[in-house]
């Protein structure tokens, strides 16, 4: 299976995640359903199908629908007025100013509660290595918002913006493609190669959205300026390659490495 094969069945299992009725409910569905490139669930089954010819799929699908609803109440949160104070995102008005802000609250919040509760149900039903991924995902989706934190406080040099990205960015990318790792089961020197693909894979993704945004103040390329910020897109990427050339079944890897360094938006 393809990771587009497995994004087309991602999305079906994702749906059964929503309860229909209420408008609290619709903003739960908006907040997930609006254009996203779910790169990370995808990060999920790429880590998994690194390792293994025969990853296993329920348990693939279980941790990629968790981590989408993590990255989606992070969007949430980062839009509302107390954080970014953004109006649209994808193109369309932000939840809490589709909602209400006490709505786009309560959503991150619902979100990040049913991705605990999808990940404490997984951990019952499929044991030891899907509860050792799942300790990574959650650990990660503190690291983020540790990440916000700084990201809040503002960043003046290189270090700080790598500090930041590092957690708010590269943490979430790195606990999708470990956790589909583990659940493969990965063995050490395996895991290690993911986890230095992931970390420079997240750290290249960010700076090309800097690159793509080019004339955002608070960003590493206004700090570096174009030409270096490009030439770090571009070890980053090399590093990625590397990493996936050492991992089993590393090609699909390092064509998703490529996508994303060439990618628009």
């Amino acid at each position: 299976m393809t990771s587009a094969g497995f994004q087309e069945i991602f999305e079906k299992c994702f749906a059964t995640l929503f309860d229909d009725g209420s408008e609290f409910d619709d903003a739960l569905r908006y907040a997930c359903f609006g254009g996203g490139k779910r790169v990370r669930p995808r990060g999920v089954f790429l880590g998994a199908s690194a390792v293994s010819a025969t990853p296993p799929l329920d348990e693939v699908l279980s941790l990629a629908g968790a981590i989408e609803l993590i990255h989606s109440y992070s969007l949430v949160h980062d839009d509302l007025p107390a954080m970014d104070n953004d109006d649209y995102r994808r193109g369309r008005l932000t939840v809490h100013r589709k909602y209400g802000e006490a709505t786009g609250i309560l959503a991150g919040d619902a979100l990040l509660s049913r991705a605990a509760k999808v990940l404490a149900s997984g951990a019952v039903q499929f044991g030891k290595n899907y509860a050792a991924a799942a300790q990574v995902m959650t650990s990660a989706a503190e690291d983020m918002v540790r990440g916000q934190v700084l990201d809040l406080a503002g960043m003046r040099t290189k270090e700080e913006f790598l500090k930041m990205y590092a957690l708010k960015t590269g943490a979430l990318f790195r606990a999708a493609f470990l956790s589909g790792a583990i659940v493969a089961g990965a063995n050490e020197r395996e895991r290690e190669h993911i986890c230095g693909y992931a970390e420079a894979l997240g750290l290249g993704f960010q700076v090309a959205d800097d690159l793509l945004d080019e004339g955002e103040e608070n960003s590493l390329v206004a700090v570096l300026g174009r030409k270096e910020s490009e030439k770090l897109l571009d070890e980053c990427t090399e590093t990625s390659l590397i990493e996936a050339a050492r991992l089993p079944f590393g090609e699909e890897l390092r064509e998703f490495a490529l996508k994303l360094r060439s990618r628009k938006k």
